[in-house]
């Protein structure tokens, strides 16, 4: 059922647009929508950069996996936001270096430190997208942080299990009554 009101009323919202300039489509998101838009990229760049960096360091295939999928997510999510800013022209913010080369070789960036700034970085992502969610009132903008939203979950639990898998993940102590 959910789907099917978001859908109706993004249906309502590509009418609502038929024919408007950019300057008109301006009027049909608000204030907070785009700022959240504009952060949501920003932190897709800033993470983006990191995984890209990190890859040229990680030693186990599990790992690059992860980050390949991450790097994946993060890019499908930029090129959604890219498409929201497009329409309602919203200034982008500057993009990252198309890769990251690098020839040194360091000993103290190990798996497990690379594991942890991938666990941290999906983590900072919830509440920015659960707060645009929440403040914005455009289905087109909503639904484009939803797919965000769900997306980095399932990122989350890839991160988390891969975590638990190689015991990089710290775990909480066990409750015994």
């Amino acid at each position: 059922m959910p789907d099917f009101v978001g859908g109706i009323m993004e249906k309502v919202q590509q009418i609502t647009e038929m024919g408007k300039s950019n300057k008109d489509l301006q009027g049909l998101i608000n204030v907070s929508e785009v700022f959240y838009v504009w952060d949501i990229m920003v932190m897709k760049f800033d993470i983006l950069t990191t995984v890209m960096l990190m890859e040229n360091f990680i030693k186990d295939k599990d790992l690059k996996f992860i980050a390949a999928q991450l790097s994946k997510g993060l890019i499908t999510g930029i090129e959604d936001m890219e498409q929201v800013m497009k329409d309602h022209s919203i200034p982008f913010p500057p993009r990252p270096p198309v890769s990251s080369n690098t020839t040194a070789v360091l000993e103290d960036i190990t798996d497990q430190f690379i594991y942890g700034g991938f666990y941290e970085s999906i983590q900072s992502f919830f509440p920015v997208l659960s707060g645009g969610f929440m403040n914005s009132t455009s289905p087109k903008v909503r639904n484009a942080i939803k797919s965000h939203l769900l997306l980095t979950i399932e990122l989350q639990e890839l991160i988390v299990e891969y975590g638990k898998l190689k015991g990089f993940l710290n775990p909480p102590p066990v409750y015994r009554a």
